[in-house]
């Protein structure tokens, strides 16, 4: 039997799921190195993280060093796809951002702000497709 716990824990953490993936489609990964199935991992695991260490550690501190170390970790991954070219030219830091910023919506959706991390999803959404997401979008779903 799944207990009511487990059941918002997987629901929150499939929502994150599916904001990831979202915010995700604009980066379609390829040259970018990542794309919606990674910003859908970050989101997820990130939700997953700050839901157990909530359930795990109630009226601890152990909430916010979870939290702490998502960021810290997440830092790290979005390094890696920050790369330069010759002539100094540097690529992928809004990539690196938007991974950032998917970490945070699955921290915010693990804490319960439901309604706050969709509306974050969506402004990524915007930011990420300079203004179109459901144009964008669908251009990197469907071929043309």
């Amino acid at each position: 039997m799944i207990s009511p716990v487990e059941i918002e824990l997987l629901a929150k953490v499939l929502f994150a799921a599916l904001l990831g993936l979202l915010v995700g489609v604009e980066r379609k990964g390829g040259p970018r190195g990542a794309g919606p199935r990674t910003f859908s991992l970050i989101c997820m695991g990130s939700a997953l993280f700050t839901v157990l260490s909530v359930v795990g550690f109630p009226g601890d501190s152990q909430t916010a060093r979870v939290a702490a170390q998502i960021v810290t970790g997440v830092g790290f991954i979005g390094a890696g796809v920050i790369w330069r070219e010759q002539q100094d030219v540097i690529h992928g830091i809004t990539t690196a951002a938007a991974i950032w910023v998917s970490a945070a919506i699955g921290l915010a959706i693990g804490l319960g702000y439901i309604i706050s991390s969709f509306v974050i999803a969506f402004v990524t959404m915007v930011v990420l497709s300079r203004g179109h997401p459901i144009r964008e979008a669908r251009k990197h779903i469907t071929p043309e």
